[in-house]
């Protein structure tokens, strides 16, 4: 089970230009494990670009899907 939550982050450290550590509110995260990198294409019609997704594993064990649009870098779904 997921739920989508698309809250802005802070990355603080980056590896190959990809996140390594950032923070979700109050609560600074180090990502472990990438699972999986992919684009997905807004809605063209909209103006909406492509965006950058990842689903990522962090310390503390949570699972959580990541996404940059137009260089700003968001927690898209938190995984149960």
């Amino acid at each position: 089970m997921s739920r989508i939550v698309r809250r802005p982050i802070a990355v603080s450290r980056w590896r190959d230009g990809e996140p390594l550590v950032f923070q979700d509110q109050e609560t600074v995260r180090a990502i472990v494990d990438v699972i999986d990198v992919w684009f997905e294409m807004g809605c063209w019609w909209m103006g909406e670009g492509e965006r950058k997704m990842m689903r990522v594993w962090t310390e503390d064990g949570g699972m959580m899907d990541l996404e940059e649009d137009a260089g700003q870098w968001f927690i898209y779904k938190i995984w149960d």
